[in-house]
């Protein structure tokens, strides 16, 4: 049975930390760790590993490389991390989108998001904003619920690609107003963006880093944002509860992982150095800059979240395919 096998794996690895000298973490690192982001420069997962990677090389006194390979949505830089080598020097930086992906693909996916991977530590969380161009006829959230439900199927909403956090986001709005939204997925959030701009698509629903700016800089309209308050950069958009959809509450978090066999003293130290760094001033300030939030889990904690992660987006998902 799956739960009773990724317990046991997950506690001979817990028993290992205890179990392993000292002396084996304190000679890593030795050479440049390379971290792998599986989407494109300027995603909130993204800016957060190269805070991380900045913070980690001083800590750590080595190179510390962001590599961003977001193709086939991510599955690409992911899957590529999965065979690498089992030794501290190749991490993956990623949110939901690990695990949820693979759900979408007309491909083989040769990895598991779970038993293929040790969880290092989780960081932050972001919520989304539910966006329409500026000078769209729907004025709030309201506005849009009303026009999908009076026109099912035909109001659209564009996504960074399908089983991203952009695209099931939206999946729970039609799901919680009973509604029926059509999708149209891109490849990458800022296509996906730069039509709702341009008016090809009604409305996207997507993190802070892809449109805060373009808010704030009247390019586009912020109907919600999917979390329990306002954001600091652009407080006068609404929660969605203030905007009239009670329980409308989706957020995206992000962590480092490594491949499944990297040595336990490895992962507890880099699970040390990133569980200090994130309780740091300087990330909580980045944090709210972003609109994102510090969300810390430590590998233990990581290692018992990820499975409940998994089976929550996976029923997300499935709405996604019941529609």
């Amino acid at each position: 049975m799956f739960s009773r096998r990724y317990f046991l794996q997950s506690m001979a690895w817990l028993g290992a930390v205890a179990c392993a000298p000292s002396a084996f973490a304190q000679q890593y690192p030795s050479r440049p760790i390379r971290i792998v982001v599986p989407a494109s420069p300027g995603t909130a997962v993204d800016i957060t590993a190269r805070f991380m990677a900045e913070a980690l090389a001083k800590s750590l006194k080595t190179p510390v490389l962001v590599d961003n390979r977001a193709g086939a949505g991510g599955l690409i830089g992911t899957d590529a991390v999965a065979k690498a080598s089992a030794d501290g020097y190749t991490l993956l930086f990623a949110g939901v989108p690990h695990l949820t992906t693979r759900w979408f693909t007309d491909g083989p996916v040769t990895f598991d998001p779970v038993k293929d991977f040790v969880p290092i530590a989780k960081v932050s969380s972001s919520a989304l904003a539910i966006v329409v161009k500026t000078d769209s006829p729907y004025k709030s959230l309201s506005d849009l619920v009303g026009a999908m439900k009076r026109k099912p199927g035909e109001i659209t909403y564009s996504s960074g690609g399908a089983g991203s956090t952009s695209h099931l986001c939206s999946v729970m709005l039609n799901d919680l107003t009973k509604t029926r939204a059509k999708h149209i997925p891109y490849k990458g959030n800022g296509p996906a963006v730069t039509d709702v701009m341009a008016g090809q698509v009604d409305f996207t629903c997507q993190g802070a880093p892809s449109v805060v700016p373009m808010i704030k800089a009247g390019k586009l309209r912020g109907l919600a944002v999917t979390s329990a308050g306002r954001w600091g950069d652009i407080p006068d958009v609404p929660t969605s509860a203030q905007a009239g959809v009670a329980g409308y509450q989706v957020a995206s978090w992000i962590g480092a992982l490594a491949p499944v066999a990297t040595p336990a003293p490895i992962v507890e130290r880099l699970s040390e150095e990133l569980v200090r760094i994130a309780q740091s001033p300087a990330f909580k300030e980045f944090c709210a800059h972003q609109s994102m939030y510090v969300d810390i889990a430590d590998r233990r904690q990581f290692v018992a979240d990820l499975p409940k992660e998994d089976a929550h987006w996976k029923r997300i998902a499935q709405l996604s395919k019941d529609s």
